[in-house]
């Protein structure tokens, strides 16, 4: 009996343990995110990425240059407990997308909640991206675009993946 109570002690434990190292909070995956501040490129040598702070480091702003004519940014933020990251593309639009989940891999997902300039037809929007912090000089991070109006599948909506280092 005294070995079942101490098997019963230890299973609940391990279980509480669990719940408590989950996910973790949005903050936390916010400061991660923070920590990216300088100046990166893709290892196809293709695009930039810059990370900055602004407004007190309440937001980090993630500016994308493709081509000395192409930029595009996304701006992070929270909102209560939650991240919501706002993409300004080329083509015009802004989709919002929020973060949804953290997988194990450390792995942050983000899912698209709205946007404007949204409906015409024949353009695309980002609807889903992930970023991973491999290192604290390399990144690899995927984005899915869809066709304005389309339903996202996310077996057949898998985006392309880009591997960045951090230049300083």
């Amino acid at each position: 009996m005294k070995r079942l109570s101490v098997v019963t002690a230890f299973v609940l434990l391990a279980i509480n343990c669990t719940v408590i190292a989950g996910e973790p909070s949005a903050q936390a995956v916010f400061d991660q995110l923070k920590a990216l501040k300088g100046d990166w490129r893709s290892t196809s040598g293709k695009t930039s990425v810059q990370y900055t702070l602004i407004a007190n480091e309440s937001s980090i702003v993630e500016t994308w240059t493709m081509s000395p004519t192409r930029q595009s940014m996304t701006v992070y933020t929270m909102d209560g407990k939650r991240i919501i990251a706002t993409h300004y593309c080329p083509q015009g639009n802004a989709p919002r997308l929020e973060l949804t989940r953290t997988a194990p891999d450390g792995t942050h997902y983000f899912e698209f909640m709205d946007g404007a300039n949204l409906q015409e037809a024949g353009g695309s929007h980002e609807h889903a991206f992930w970023v991973r912090v491999e290192s604290p000089d390399s990144i690899s991070r995927n984005e899915t675009y869809i066709a304005n109006g389309a339903v996202y599948d996310p077996k057949k909506d898998v985006g392309s993946t880009e591997s960045f280092v951090r230049v300083r």
